[in-house]
């Protein structure tokens, strides 16, 4: 499994939105300088999260983008679903599968591994992120 530079990119702009959470909308150009992304790809990336209700576009001069719930509540399999669909490990993880072998050794540990990812990645939120510790920050998401 290989996550897509959108999937990250949209976790790494959600957490800049997470940071300034409660101080107004941020540009996506502050967004862009902070995390070295090109701005033409994180309009597109953040269209996908508006549509799923995890950012909310703000119009106007001083307008931005803020996150749509509290950064507790929006998880990393949330951000990077909404911008590359449901998360599938192979074939027969998909929905439906792109595999007809009902008789596969292989099809429970498949389906094992692809629970395992995607309930670590629910877990983690934008918050657990931010009180992470510099030093260590997977230490604190276990």
């Amino acid at each position: 499994m290989r996550i897509s530079p959108a999937a990250e990119f949209a976790v790494r702009g959600a957490l800049v939105l997470a940071e300034h959470y409660g101080n107004g909308p941020t540009t996506l150009n502050s967004i862009c300088e902070e995390q070295d992304i090109s701005k033409q790809y994180l309009v597109k990336i953040f269209a996908s999260l508006a549509r799923a209700g995890l950012v909310r576009p703000v119009r106007g001069k001083l307008g931005g983008y803020l996150l749509a719930r509290e950064p507790a509540q929006i998880s990393i399999l949330d951000l990077m679903e909404a911008v590359e669909g449901p998360i599938a490990v192979n074939f027969c993880q998909h929905d439906p599968p792109r595999c007809d072998r009902t008789d596969c050794v292989l099809r429970s540990m498949w389906s094992e591994i692809q629970e395992f990812i995607c309930d670590k990645l629910k877990s983690i939120t934008l918050g657990q992120c931010l009180d992470a510790d510099d030093t260590d920050p997977v230490s604190r998401l276990n």
